[in-house]
């Protein structure tokens, strides 16, 4: 299967070019690797317990389907303590950016078995509250994937709206190439989703695109960069290789 082969090509970059974590996430992903070399070196790669470091264990456990995972539990319950009054996270951020940290990481939370729902209808109300269709217009893709991510995965009054609003930029920015395949399809994964409403993206379109982007050496990213930029692009894409497949 095209899919599968790709997926390991990607790996055999990834564990190639990459940091311990990278190998480890790359041969759990598509090298029947075991999970527990994942989380033993996810505790090396973000020992400090900022929101940054929260945000991205909580990121490799949910690609690696560990969401249930003590290290899971204990990162939401740090981050309830981060949260603001307002409800949104990264108080000392500007308000896109603010946006973008609180859609990440109360999107991912609801994914969890552990995050409280005042936790989430706080961060809902902080996103809808900021939310605006020119927030998502004109490719501006950090502040897209944050609510697509917290509405496709946490209800919410607004959710449907948001998402129509997401669903027509992310297919608009796709089709534009001004979003390529690796982080669409990236973005459907992590809202549990093979499409957004308001988008006209075939699984079968997205699979195609995704594997015309792996390059000869079976990494992802721009060719011309190092290989060692190159390769969390090509973890998304096994991600991505994998949620098609599914």
């Amino acid at each position: 299967m095209k899919a599968s082969a790709a997926a390991r090509r990607a790996a055999a970059f990834a564990v190639a070019h990459g940091d311990a974590l990278a190998r480890a996430r790359a041969a759990a992903l598509a090298l029947e690797g075991p999970l527990s070399a994942v989380l033993e070196e996810l505790d090396l790669a973000w020992p400090d317990e900022t929101e940054d470091a929260l945000l991205g264990r909580l990121r490799v456990c949910d690609e690696q389907g560990a969401q249930a995972d003590a290290r899971v539990e204990r990162a939401c319950m740090r981050l309830a303590a981060l949260q603001q009054p307002d409800g949104g996270f990264g108080a000392q951020l500007e308000d896109d950016a603010r946006l973008q940290r609180t859609g990440m990481i109360a999107g991912i939370l609801a994914k969890t078995p552990f995050a409280r729902p005042a936790l989430l209808d706080a961060a809902g109300d902080f996103l809808a509250r900021h939310f605006a269709p020119e927030r998502v217009q004109g490719f501006q893709w950090e502040n897209l994937e944050a609510c697509a991510q917290f509405f496709a995965n946490a209800p919410h009054e607004r959710a449907d709206e948001v998402l129509q609003w997401c669903g027509r930029e992310l297919e608009r920015g796709f089709r534009a190439r001004a979003f390529d395949a690796v982080r669409t399809v990236r973005l459907l994964a992590g809202c549990d989703a093979h499409v957004l409403p308001g988008a006209r993206l075939a699984p079968a379109e997205l699979s195609a695109a995704l594997l015309a982007e792996q390059a000869g050496d079976g990494g992802f990213g721009l060719p011309v960069a190092p290989a060692r930029e190159r390769v969390e692009p090509t973890l998304d894409a096994i991600v991505g290789l994998r949620h098609l497949s599914a």
